[in-house]
């Protein structure tokens, strides 16, 4: 192997164990209030709220995410329905650097 292969295959493999370790590597707790508190409490039913905190999306595209668990049996009354759209667009948008992971809805298991 000459010495430009070796380099090569040790950057290579230093790139690829970086990449491990940083996907390894906690996220930070959501952040307090009472969206959050909502999330856990009405949420978990249906999906996980990981699935939730994973996803992320456009401020605007929130409104409509929660406004289809509405309709799929999420209970929620209009104020909190609002509280939820906040808090996720605030700490979850897409502007926001953490990895964005896919949150598609499940059916509801009522």
């Amino acid at each position: 192997m000459t010495h430009k292969t070796a380099s090569l295959a040790l950057l290579l493999t230093g790139i690829a164990l970086t990449g491990t370790i940083a996907s390894a590597a906690p996220r930070s707790p959501p952040p307090p209030g009472p969206g959050l508190n909502l999330i856990n409490e009405r949420c978990g039913f249906c999906h996980s709220t990981a699935q939730v905190f994973a996803a992320h999306k456009a401020p605007a595209a929130w409104a409509g995410v929660v406004q289809s668990m509405i309709d799929r049996g999420a209970e929620l009354s209009p104020e909190e329905q609002k509280t939820v759209v906040d808090y996720l667009a605030a700490h979850y948008s897409d502007g926001n650097p953490a990895p964005a992971a896919d949150a598609s809805p499940q059916p509801a298991k009522h």
